[in-house]
């Protein structure tokens, strides 16, 4: 992944891991409610969710940062040693802060896409994704952005988290996975009502985060500003966008607060359409996606609006 840390950045994390834990040893076994971290903020909520007054959830990830560009301070390394759970995506999204996991003892760590056999990762994006743990199945790690996957797939991972660390709390765990359950069934029935008046399928996103949202909603992926996150866009690669765009007739280009928004802008204005703005992360203070389902529900507005839905 072209955002992992360098060699002594890997070496300072490690060491900072090291230290926590050794500090915090005595504290490890008699912890009061315990601290889970997560990678990214969907993640953590989800969890929170599922875990209640039994646990109390940090995120690395801030709001508004990209898991492309961003690298962990060295107070939220600290805190994997206060930890009892560590949760990642995997897939390759999150590899280096995995691999922070790696080094604490006795953390537990769960990688929500293990064991799931995840999309193709867009031609030109492999190498975005292609620095997994070891022997970790790679591809598109994007599965969040599919309410009935996380349904199926991360809440019962979630769930069993929990109750194999807090089985004294396994009957409240479980009535609230239902519950989350239950929601997640009715976000996806009013992310298809959302988007049931749509003109048109197909949008050019800004990085390829959208492919199970695509897939579920039976959307049409066009393109991608970004071929590779963090890097700016070619002219090449932006002239190209904008034949495929006018031969659609798109009315707006989509844009991340996680990205720059220039490429987006410079595009819509060739086009003389308006830019939509759509968020894979969300986060807390984040307006309208200061929770999972807030934020499927804003994505899902964002691209009906995009597709031309009235």
């Amino acid at each position: 992944m072209s955002t992992s840390l360098p060699s002594p950045g890997r070496a300072l994390a490690a060491a900072l891991v090291a230290v926590a834990v050794g500090a915090c040893a005595p504290e490890h076994a008699a912890r009061g409610p315990g601290l889970v971290v997560a990678t990214i903020f969907p993640v953590a909520d989800l969890t929170a969710w599922v875990g209640g007054d039994a646990i109390r959830v940090e995120t690395l990830l801030p709001p508004r940062a990209s898991v492309h560009t961003w690298e962990a301070t060295p107070a939220q390394i600290r805190s994997l040693g206060h930890a009892r759970a560590y949760i990642t995506v995997g897939g390759g999204l999150d590899g280096w802060l995995e691999e922070m996991g790696a080094d604490a003892p006795g953390l537990r760590t769960l990688r929500l896409t293990g064991g799931m056999t995840l999309l193709r990762a867009e031609k030109g994006h492999e190498h975005e994704h292609a620095h997994g743990a070891e022997g970790e199945a790679t591809g598109d790690p994007h599965v969040w952005l599919d309410p009935l996957l996380v349904r199926d797939e991360w809440v019962p991972r979630i769930r069993g988290l929990l109750v194999e660390l807090f089985p004294e709390e396994e009957e409240a765990i479980r009535e609230r996975a239902q519950t989350l359950t239950d929601s997640l069934t009715a976000l996806d029935a009013e992310i298809r009502a959302t988007l049931a008046g749509r003109t048109l399928d197909g949008f050019i996103a800004t990085h390829d985060a959208w492919a199970y949202f695509a897939e579920r909603y039976g959307l049409v992926p066009l393109g991608n500003l970004y071929a590779s996150p963090g890097h700016e866009p070619s002219a090449r690669g932006l002239a190209a966008l904008l034949e495929v765009a006018r031969a659609s007739g798109l009315p707006s280009v989509l844009s991340e607060p996680q990205l720059s928004e220039t490429a987006a802008a410079a595009l819509a204005a060739e086009l003389g359409v308006a830019v939509v703005t759509v968020d894979p992360l969300g986060g807390p203070g984040v307006e309208g996606r200061e929770s999972y389902l807030d934020l499927m529900r804003f994505n899902a507005r964002a691209f009906a609006q995009a597709l031309g839905t009235p």
